[in-house]
């Protein structure tokens, strides 16, 4: 049963125009709607993370601001303990030690000094140099001295490469400080440290940024140590493998971008910034899935909304779909009508639409049908009448043959040699223009026409000119137009040789150039003036046939337009001449050695 109702409807799909335009207006709705749905889910997650990102990166750089400030502030100061000769480097390299007089001058005189530099500066809870000779000044808290000192500390600050060095400190292993110290050197030798030591509140209250609950800051020294880690980061951090935190953002030392980030088994959104200053690259990092919290809701949002939407969609398009078609029903109705052969069938279509049109085409077409029908019964007269017609013209050209047969035979009994000769011309010149019906003949065929012609127009003109053949054998066979010669040689006699007194000479050459057949009829008659060639080639006939000065130049002008036609336009022929003194005509066409009955 189920099959059956499947089958049912593909059926109707195919054969309903309804169920196709519902269909299709449906399914075009449907991915309309998603897709727009999408763009705006797609849109507004970008949206999110853009803003987040501009949260972070404008927070990190103000933070940037802040703490650079203090700590240049803090290296002005070492600067100033460094350089200083009499209350820093003498006192450092004095031989006086505890307990002498001179010693207690000496303390009470770096004291001062440290005390006036750190005066007013609430962000340093202590100052302290130590030389390398064991003597130790501070003024803060926490009171240093050789059982609090770290030794190491001491060593990893004179052999840093850098003029400053930023350490994190931990006092009585809880209390965090950040540390600024350089080297004090005498004669580029190291004689003693300064180091101050910062309030590690300054770094907590300018790095805690938080875009979200549960979005963590990173500060990472030059070496990948953590500098500074917000709360919430801590308690990301294994408890077990606390370095495992510091390689994994190993990689953003040093870098300043935006990506996304599998950290801690959570794909994450990590900026990073480095500061010139410190070196030192703050990384933010945000929890994808708190981001896209709100705009998941919105999603869910937007698939209700798209499906309210495509059920109105399909309501709007079955009736839509079912207006369409009702005038193309009625098409149809009125078609069947018609199949039984009803041809004054109407179909009561008043719309001006495409359906509408197609009526009125239709009725039309009837109209026309029925006057057709009407039409063939009188073609049907008219066709019998010229067969008949048909049938007489066929005697014409018949008797013509046989007439000039006739003649030829009489003059043969009369022994009139020159009318039998022009008689066989003539009949050749006529079996050549009415009996031939193929376009191409082959090039020994065009010469038989031309010396047929010459035979007849030597008894006119009586040996006033000659006809030289300049003609490679090989070339005989090599199909060309009908008639292209022909024509070339009338006008060659009639408008070349026979208008002078002289003796004429008409040559005809055919030779291969270039790839190409070059055809040429060459006389030494009247010639032609450059006006006069320009006009016989003229694309006008109506011009070319008011030419005064030859009348037979339409045949120059059909044979250029027959084998521009045929070859193309880059082919035709050419005219060369000179007034008094002689007309060269040259045709150039492709060389074609094929069969010529196949042409």
């Amino acid at each position: 049963m189920r099959w059956n109702r499947k089958f049912n409807l593909l059926a109707l799909f195919r054969k309903s125009i309804q169920a196709k335009v519902f269909a299709a207006f449906g399914l075009l709705m449907l991915v309309a709607l998603l897709l727009v749905g999408l763009v705006i889910y797609i849109h507004l997650t970008d949206n999110i993370k853009k803003n987040a990102t501009v949260y972070v990166t404008d927070s990190i750089r103000r933070a940037d601001e802040n703490v650079n400030a203090v700590l240049k502030d803090a290296n002005h100061l070492l600067a100033l303990v460094v350089t200083n000769q009499e209350n820093v480097i003498d006192v450092l390299r004095s031989d006086n030690y505890e307990i002498s007089l001179e010693w207690f001058k000496e303390q009470k005189q770096i004291n001062s000094f440290l005390s006036y530099l750190t005066a007013y500066k609430s962000q340093i809870s202590r100052i302290a140099v130590v030389g390398t000779n064991g003597k130790i000044f501070s003024v803060g808290v926490p009171y240093l001295d050789r059982t609090t000192l770290n030794e190491e500390l001491v060593q990893q600050i004179i052999q840093a490469p850098e003029q400053k060095t930023f350490i994190k400190q931990y006092h009585n292993g809880r209390e965090e400080t950040l540390t600024i110290a350089r080297t004090i050197r005498y004669n580029r030798e190291p004689i003693g440290v300064v180091m101050i030591d910062l309030d590690y509140q300054i770094i907590q209250s300018n790095y805690d940024i938080r875009p979200s609950d549960d979005s963590f800051v990173y500060i990472l020294g030059d070496n990948g140590d953590i500098v500074y880690s917000s709360a919430a980061a801590k308690s990301m951090e294994p408890a077990d493998s606390p370095t495992d935190m510091a390689a994994q953002l190993n990689k953003f030392v040093g870098t300043s971008q935006v990506r996304e980030e599998a950290i801690g088994g959570e794909k994450q959104l990590v900026v990073s910034s480095t500061s010139d200053f410190t070196g030192w690259t703050t990384v933010g990092i945000i929890p994808e899935h708190t981001l896209l919290k709100d705009s998941l809701a919105l999603r869910n949002q937007i698939i209700n909304l798209v499906l309210l939407v495509y059920m109105a969609v399909l309501a709007v398009s079955a009736a839509v779909s079912s207006h369409i078609t009702k005038n193309l029903r009625r098409l149809r109705n009125t078609m069947e009508r018609v199949q039984e052969d009803s041809f004054i069938a109407a179909t009561h279509i008043t719309a001006e639409d495409e359906v509408g049109q197609l009526s009125l085409v239709f009725q039309n077409m009837l109209r026309r049908l029925r006057e057709s029908m009407n039409e063939i019964k009188q073609r049907e007269r008219l066709k019998r009448e010229a067969e008949l017609t048909a049938l007489q013209a066929q005697i014409r050209p018949h008797f013509l043959y046989n007439s000039l047969n006739t003649i030829k035979y009489m003059a043969s009994l009369n022994h009139a040699s020159n009318i039998e000769e022009v008689s066989s011309s003539l009949i050749e010149l006529l079996r050549g223009v009415l009996g031939n019906t193929k376009e191409f003949i082959p090039l020994r065929e065009e010469l038989h026409y031309v010396q047929s012609y010459i035979n007849i127009q030597k008894y006119k003109y009586i040996d006033r000119f000659s006809v030289h053949y300049q003609i490679s054998p090989e070339l005989l066979d090599t199909p060309v137009l009908k008639l292209i010669l022909q024509p070339l040689v009338e006008n060659a006699v009639t408008h070349g040789v026979g208008v002078i007194k002289e003796k004429g000479i008409i040559t005809v050459k055919a030779y291969v150039e270039n790839g190409l057949l070059k055809l040429e009829v060459a006389d030494n008659g009247g010639g032609m003036t450059a006006e006069q060639i320009r006009l016989l080639l003229e694309e006008d006939a109506d011009a070319a046939r008011t030419k005064p000065f030859r009348s037979g130049g339409m045949g120059i002008c059909n044979v250029n337009e027959r084998i521009r036609m045929v070859y193309g336009p880059e082919y035709g022929l050419q005219i060369f001449s000179r007034p008094g003194a002689f007309t060269r005509v040259e045709i150039t066409i492709p060389v074609n050695r094929g069969d010529v009955s196949h042409v």
